[in-house]
């Protein structure tokens, strides 16, 4: 009879927030509505930090920071039973850990939960992800294995195209300096737990903006998950990758594609391409808000002279935007904070006073409407939620959430000749607008206030939680049939009937959950090449103070290398400082045929060409053999590390 269109800052659902509703509502007949994973991602990834913490600790507590020594205190922790549970819970939740926060944003973005009063949630989700991205590579690092090396120098070239970095971080995976690693690894080791103590005060501010954050999935979830992150660090063990040497590059490794996403990326394309796609990719992601920005939700308007002051709306709002203040009388009322107002309407459900209005959902015009046409039944929808089937005899009416219908309205839709009334809303757990479908269930079983009338037959009104991919029409039919045929089963039930996938199939629950658990261990633990492994490789890694001129500049240095009697390499390196009066650190990495092989390297001091020096080496190369040229400060020598 009546639809009303969708609400001016309310748009029409987007064809990929449609296919998630596809997929929910897949997962919902397998989980139930109630514990359907994909309404608990942003509680799953906090409650896999948690784990992640806690293996975490366990580990610090028989690791070894020396770098001499933190490779075999590893092995030393997998090899005992409890060290190998506590190391794959550490490796498997932390994978687990970035794979839900991509699944938690993506959810997020596809159903439109990220502009507006939203965007500090938005912006504190992307920080997040990239402290755990950073405390995993942290993490890897600390395990001084092959795979530690190689990404330690990636992660140096990476920065180096910074100025402020420079080949500095290279070089400290590479010479016979011992102690500089190691005071590396203090720093790394530090790093990682200051970041992850900082995480808690971001994923504060996350959530900051909700009021009661849903930050514990149910417990059948969290236990499913323990038990199957314990069974999968037992059968499939968390690996290392060969001891690393300070004398040899690696040059494949096994990744884990949770945190080392980026890496391959330097394999196709040179750092300034890599710097450009990552920073303006990331500079746009941060900018959805405002790039896909929509109206501006209208805010509610709440009358002081009607407003009594009892708190309902202040308790009730999802994300705090209504605030209790004194008035000059010394009188409490409700005040509307409209920067932090979603414009949900889920306010004027729990006022009992008719004091709060919004203009998109004009409550009274649609009673009022109601009255006038006296329908036989109302269906009230939410705008997120299944569509209204027509019906002659139906009144179907959409709103915001169906958290703002109050549970008077149906007692004055009845009163005015109405046979019943459907509440359609989104599944409760992930309703639009965090808590309307909750707060709608126990309003009207009378868990919360404001209550439905004890005196309305409880067999009238029926709630339905559903996505908006669901045909009500067999549900609508229903409930209509058995109205007009008098069919009033629970008349004398104390609780509305509230229906939706409520069945737990426990056999492809325990599948659907398993299979992303076992899928861990082969995305953490893929092999690849940074280097063509039919080469070998020259690596020059070292720091050398130049001889200082008469302005305090230090000289420049020329580096040649030449193999078999060919220059095969020329480069000069200027000292680092503003004004090059500091040492002149010097990384690259020569390929070459693997071959019987005489390098000589030569280096001069450009403003004083008699300090020169140079080194020879002889030597037959197989694939991926490399030979380290570096200088050692002690003995003012360069050296080579084969």
């Amino acid at each position: 009879m009546n639809d009303m269109p969708d609400t001016p800052h309310k748009p029409k659902q987007a064809t990929l927030q449609k296919y998630f509703h596809y997929l929910s509502t897949y997962f919902s007949r397998v989980f139930s509505y109630e514990l359907n994973p994909l309404y608990w991602l942003g509680a799953i990834a906090i409650f896999l930090l948690v784990l992640d913490t806690i293996s975490g600790i366990y580990i610090y507590l028989f690791y070894k920071i020396d770098p001499r020594y933190c490779y075999s205190s590893v092995e030393a922790i997998s090899a005992s039973f409890m060290g190998n549970i506590m190391r794959g819970l550490h490796r498997y939740t932390s994978a687990g850990l970035i794979f839900v926060t991509l699944a938690h944003m993506a959810h997020v973005l596809v159903t439109d939960r990220f502009r507006s009063y939203r965007w500090v949630a938005w912006i504190t989700g992307l920080l997040g992800l990239v402290v755990f991205v950073t405390i995993g590579i942290s993490g890897y690092i600390l395990v001084w294995d092959t795979k530690a090396q190689l990404i330690g120098i990636l992660t140096g070239k990476f920065l180096s195209y910074l100025p402020i970095f420079g080949h500095s971080i290279m070089s400290t995976f590479f010479g016979a300096d011992i102690k500089q690693l190691g005071g590396m690894f203090r720093m790394v080791l530090y790093f990682h737990v200051a970041l992850t103590i900082g995480i808690v005060f971001i994923l504060w501010i996350h959530v900051m903006r909700n009021a009661r954050p849903r930050i514990v999935p149910p417990k059948y979830l969290w236990i499913s998950l323990t038990a199957y992150m314990v069974l999968v660090s037992i059968f499939l063990r968390a690996k290392s990758d060969p001891e690393a040497s300070l004398s040899k590059i690696p040059f494949d490794i096994s990744i884990d594609w949770a945190y080392f996403f980026i890496y391959p990326l330097m394999k196709i394309m040179p750092l300034s391409t890599m710097w450009l796609v990552v920073s303006v990719g990331f500079l746009l992601i941060c900018l959805f808000p405002w790039i896909i920005r929509g109206l501006k939700p209208l805010a509610v308007t709440i009358d002081k002279d009607r407003c009594v002051g009892c708190e309902r709306c202040y308790i009730d709002c999802p994300y705090e935007a209504v605030i209790m203040s004194r008035t000059y009388e010394g009188k409490k009322k409700a005040v509307v904070n409209e920067n932090k107002c979603a414009g949900c309407g889920v306010c004027i459900g729990s006022c009992s006073f008719k004091s709060i209005t919004l203009p998109a959902f004009q409550w009274q015009d649609m009673l009022d409407d109601i009255k006038r046409k006296s329908p036989e039944f109302v269906l009230l929808r939410c705008g997120s939620s299944a569509a209204a089937p027509v019906r002659d005899n139906v009144y179907a009416y959409t709103v915001l959430c169906i958290g703002s219908v109050h549970p008077n309205f149906p007692k004055e839709m009845l009163a005015s000749g109405v046979k019943g009334v459907m509440l359609v809303g989104c599944e409760k757990d992930d309703c639009h607008y965090r808590e309307g479908g909750k707060w709608t269930i126990e309003r009207y079983n009378r868990q919360r206030k404001p209550y439905l009338n004890l005196n309305i037959d409880r067999s009238r009104v029926k709630i339905l939680m559903t996505t908006s991919t669901t045909d009500i029409t067999a549900e609508l039919d229903s409930f209509t049939n058995g109205l007009k045929n008098d069919l009033k089963t629970e008349a004398k039930s104390e609780k509305i009937a509230v229906t939706g996938l409520k069945k737990l199939n426990y056999a492809v629950s325990t599948i659907l959950l398993l299979i992303p658990v076992i899928l861990l261990y082969p995305l953490t633990d893929y092999k690849m090449a940074f280097y063509p492994t039919d080469k070998s490789a020259i690596i020059l890694t070292f720091k050398y103070r130049s001889t200082p001129s008469v302005a305090s500049e230090r000289s420049p240095i020329k580096v040649d290398v030449i193999v078999n009697k060919k220059q095969i390499y020329s480069q000069i390196f200027n000292p680092r400082g503003i004004r090059r009066d500091s040492a002149v650190f010097v990384y690259d990495e020569i390929l070459i045929n693997p071959e019987k092989a005489d390098i000589e390297f030569k280096i001069e001091e450009t403003l004083f060409t008699e300090k020169k020096s140079e080194i020879f080496v002889s030597k037959t190369l197989k694939p991926k053999d490399s030979v380290i040229i570096t200088y050692d400060e002690n003995t003012k020598n360069f050296l080579y590390l084969q």
